[in-house]
């Protein structure tokens, strides 16, 4: 039952596309040649295009640090897909004014990157374009940039400082996700996009796009907040105990991937979606008690997450994705709600073999669900063992749905609290964040004790 573990591992998405786009050196003594479509001078091979030529490769072994406007009488107009993938020895590039697009993974895994300046008149940074360059630390963005692509500076781990353009209107899924270091994005000059507090929001503070990699211990998101979109606090390792309000209903791809100091989530009812590798390699996350809102869980979701021993999944989640909670290892039991239709392979139960890569059954692991349900099913299928006492079961839902009742009382208090003060003194939210953790813990007892 062996699956590729890509799915589960966000950051492969680099490693994928560097392998499949490296190119073969050219040959560095080559003369400058006069065909009309191609050429190359040892360094770049050029294909003529609408009068102008673009830059299809570099030698990967080249020293550069500037991109010629002319060649052979032709201007030179555009850089092309992957055209300097994993060129290590360049430091810094200066683009002149003559390119006019830059494509796709121009600049992907340019691991000694430091530095770069965009021509003048560029107005997209596209998909995967510095994804990998880990040194690098300095990147001007002209004024008529309106579209930062996804997973343009992905793992870019040197950034700490980013200035968005005044033209910027699109921030693409991932554009700044695994950057360990950012701690800063000016928007200054950009009207669409607002950070405060160290969080990068959309204009109206409905979407949070990327935060401070700085920020630690508790976090509250603000209430008002729909979305938090792929990457958002990815290698966030300070953050301690998570608080998300009602408003959000969706958490997206990756978003708190690598938190690793990350314990405790309250999830508030009106969340309906968690998406693909959200919490992967939270390695000290304890427990996920879902709401009763919640119908997605994504694939690799709760990936790696190898301190979870308690996972409360409420009836109203219909998809459980592919390798949810793989490698969750202290993950012992779980109850799958009737309303889960969908459940992934290995969604439950696996753990991934260090030195094989097999998957593997965890021992003593077993899964309590509604007979003839997709939760039995998926048991009978992986030979898990199972309890099927459907009269415990709605015991657990009904505890269940009053664990999420008062969760959202609680969360309801915090809000009108809110409206007279607006910023309540940390020794209340503490206090407030005991008494509610201290009632989940009687409620989960008492749904243990039932069965």
């Amino acid at each position: 039952m062996r699956k590729t573990a890509e799915k589960y591992l966000g950051t492969l998405f680099a490693g994928t596309l560097l392998l499949t786009c490296l190119f073969g050196p050219l040959n560095a003594h080559a003369d400058l040649q006069s065909a009309e479509d191609e050429l190359t001078d040892g360094i770049y091979t050029y294909e003529l295009i609408d009068g102008g030529y673009t830059i299809t490769k570099c030698d990967s072994t080249a020293i550069t640090k500037e991109v010629p406007s002319m060649r052979n009488g032709y201007p030179v107009t555009a850089i092309g897909d992957n055209a300097f993938v994993s060129c290590s020895g360049i430091t810094e590039l200066i683009i002149p004014d003559s390119i006019k697009t830059i494509g796709d993974g121009a600049f992907a895994g340019c691991t000694s990157l430091k530095k770069i300046t965009l021509p003048s008149k560029l107005t997209e940074i596209p998909a995967n374009a510095f994804m990998g360059c880990s040194m690098l630390e300095e990147v001007e963005m002209p004024d008529s940039v309106d579209m930062i692509g996804n997973y343009a500076f992905f793992s870019c781990d040197a950034l700490n400082t980013v200035e968005l353009p005044e033209s910027l209107t699109t921030l693409g899924a991932m554009a700044f996700a695994e950057c360990g270091n950012i701690e800063t994005i000016d928007t200054e000059n950009c009207s669409n996009f607002v950070f405060e507090d160290g969080f990068l929001y959309s204009a109206d503070k409905t979407s949070i796009y990327r935060v401070s990699a700085k920020l630690e211990g508790d976090i509250y998101i603000a209430d008002g907040v729909k979305s938090i979109e792929p990457g958002a606090f990815s290698l966030c390792t300070g953050i301690e105990n998570l608080f998300i309000p009602s408003s959000v209903t969706y958490i997206g791809e990756d978003a708190f991937g690598y938190c690793s100091a990350l314990k405790k989530i309250d999830f508030s009812e009106g969340l309906d979606t968690i998406a693909d590798i959200a919490f992967k390699f939270c390695t000290s996350l304890e427990t996920a008690d879902f709401p009763t809102s919640l119908t997605y869980i994504g694939e690799g979701a709760f990936y790696n997450c190898r301190g979870l021993t308690r996972a409360v999944i409420a009836e109203g989640v219909t998809d459980i994705g592919m390798g949810a909670f793989m490698s969750c290892t202290e993950l012992k039991q779980v109850t799958i709600p009737e309303s889960a239709v969908n459940i992934g392979d290995n969604a439950f139960g696996y753990t991934e073999n260090a030195e094989t890569g097999e998957y593997e059954l965890l021992e003593d692991f077993s899964i309590s669900a509604v007979s003839e349900s997709a939760g039995a099913e998926y048991a009978k299928k992986n030979d898990i063992k199972f309890d099927g006492s459907d009269e415990n079961l709605k015991t657990v839902a009904f505890a269940a749905i009053g664990v999420g009742l008062i969760i959202l009382v609680a969360v309801f208090a915090v809000v009108m609290m809110s409206k007279g003060r607006k910023t309540a003194p940390k020794e209340v939210r503490r206090a407030k964040k005991a008494e509610q953790e201290s009632e989940e813990d009687k409620n989960y007892k008492k749904i243990v004790d039932d069965k």
